[in-house]
């Protein structure tokens, strides 16, 4: 085997780095496949644990360090925090979140001794999607740049309805190792190679003539308010009554729609200051045309421990009800010892207060659908998605990814909410500030969208569909599950002998 030199470093960072150009808004999908492919062949090419660490944290530095880079604009540009605080943060952040890959390479380091075609094909995919699964929930989760997001256009993505987003990642995965055997194998593993690949997209393109969910009911008209208000400008006071006049002015050009979709905090404070002005002539509205409203604002919870929860008021022409964001962004939404933190004010812009977890219902029964919510990143998580199917015939969003203004975060989010619509064979319906709003199909195929950084509406019908995919079922516990008995087994197979206790 070669030594792994400095050199090899350079190339696992750059490979790393490169890989975020498979995502949106770049769309070079091809280097899903080649930019893990580098990084298994340099593990291959390593001979202790260290250089397997090494290789794996320089890659995961690369490729946080690229494709999470939109954390900067919304500490320097929205949060006004001082140019070399907000770099500062995001660079520990990425070298935090790159710390999680270690166990790549502490996992990969263990394989050493086994064949090129169980290492490459089995061990090292199962070793890349055990660490995205782990850090999709620790502390709290951050599951971005997966490898199965970059697959929402081709053949892999047929895989989403029966293995939810890992399974897809898996099988990603799988293609980059298939790759370096190719180049390294000899003639017996290259014919091997090109066996699994063709297997792979043969399965692929049958699944994706199998429909797991059907229409039900009639479609629904909608309308997705986009409203585009500057983020540097939306909590200002004096910018309240300007933008719920906008808001008011594109709902009244659509009183046609059976739903009409304000994004995430479009009302920026209470609900309870606005009952009188707007909420009461808003539902008198709703029952004169019979359309129903989904806007996205704060309201405030008496019950328990008071406190402010993000969340999204359901206006019907008979009742209001509430969704309150479950999963919050921790340092964002909640600072854990706020109250110890204030002196950091005269750099960073700290919140008023922590939001308020909510913990009622995550389902609204709006236009006569049954819709599971979700606030902001709350759809990056498939296994919160699924909690209320197949009850629910549709998924619904709301966002405000006006924090990450000029980034490449707005795209990258769509392209998550696009998977939650294929796992769970249901139409997504997805409202944001600034874009990328849109519906989106039960096949993840945005049919009706408006470019991002426009005052818009974003109008289109939606079919109901009702039925559970496997991945519904089963949710992510089926592909762990098989993951975990395969690493389980070789670290313990491939433990030295005395370490087992058994004779060699």
């Amino acid at each position: 085997m070669l030594s792994i030199s400095r050199l090899h470093s350079i190339i696992a960072f750059l490979s790393g780095a490169s890989l975020t150009l498979a995502f949106a808004p770049f769309e070079w999908r091809i280097i899903s496949i080649i930019s893990p492919a580098i990084l298994f062949y340099l593990l291959h090419q390593a001979e202790t644990t260290k250089q397997h660490l090494k290789l794996s944290y320089g890659f995961a530095f690369g490729m946080f360090g690229t494709g999470v880079s939109w954390i900067f604009y919304s500490m320097y540009f929205f949060a006004h925090a001082h140019f070399l605080l907000a770099a500062g943060a995001t660079l520990l952040f990425v070298a935090l979140m790159s710390l999680v890959f270690l166990l790549l390479g502490l996992l990969t380091s263990r394989f050493t001794n086994s064949s090129n075609f169980l290492k490459l094909l089995v061990l090292y995919p199962a070793s890349w999607v055990m660490i995205e699964w782990f850090r999709g929930w620790f502390l709290t989760g951050f599951p971005w740049l997966y490898l199965s997001h970059s697959h929402i256009d081709d053949l892999l993505i047929n895989f989403a309805p029966v293995a939810g987003s890992f399974g897809v990642s898996l099988l990603s995965a799988l293609l980059s190792g298939a790759l370096v055997l190719l180049v390294i194998g000899n003639n017996k593993k290259r014919v091997n190679a090109i066996a699994s690949i063709v297997v792979v997209l043969i399965a692929s393109f049958t699944l994706g003539k199998v429909s797991w969910t059907q229409p039900v009911g009639d479609p629904i008209k909608v309308s997705l308010l986009q409203g585009n208000i500057p983020q540097e400008r939306k909590w200002e006071p004096e910018m309240l009554m300007p933008t719920l006049e906008l808001y008011q002015k594109l709902s009244n050009e659509n009183w046609d729609s059976d739903l009409i979709i304000w994004p995430e905090t479009a009302i920026p404070g209470y609900f309870r200051d606005q009952m009188d002005s707007l909420i009461f002539p808003l539902q008198a509205k709703s029952k004169e045309t019979k359309t129903d409203l989904l806007i996205g604002g704060f309201y405030y919870n008496d019950a328990g421990e008071p406190g402010s929860e993000n969340s999204i008021l359901a206006i019907t022409p008979d009742l209001r009800s509430i969704y309150s964001k479950e999963h919050l962004v921790p340092l964002s939404e909640y600072i854990p010892f706020l109250e110890h933190l204030r002196w950091l004010g005269k750099w960073i812009q700290l919140p008023y207060d922590s939001v308020k977890r909510g913990t009622g219902p995550t389902t609204l029964d709006v236009a006569g659908i049954t819709a599971q919510m979700s606030v902001c990143y709350e759809d990056a998580y498939g296994n919160e998605t699924i909690r209320s199917l197949p009850k629910a015939t549709m998924l619904i969003n709301v966002s405000n990814d006006g924090w990450f203004t000029g980034s490449i975060e707005p795209q990258q989010h769509m392209e998550i909410a696009r998977m939650r619509a294929v796992e769970t064979g249901r139409y997504m319906l997805r409202g944001t500030n600034i874009g990328m709003s849109g519906i989106i199909d039960q096949r993840g195929k945005i049919i009706h969208t408006e470019p991002a950084y426009t005052t818009t509406v974003i109008k289109g019908s939606a079919q109901p569909y009702s039925g559970a995919t496997p991945y519904v079922k089963m949710g992510n516990w089926l592909i762990i599950c098989i993951i975990s008995v395969i690493l389980a087994w070789a670290v313990w197979f491939y433990l030295p002998c005395s370490a087992r206790r058994l004779s060699c």
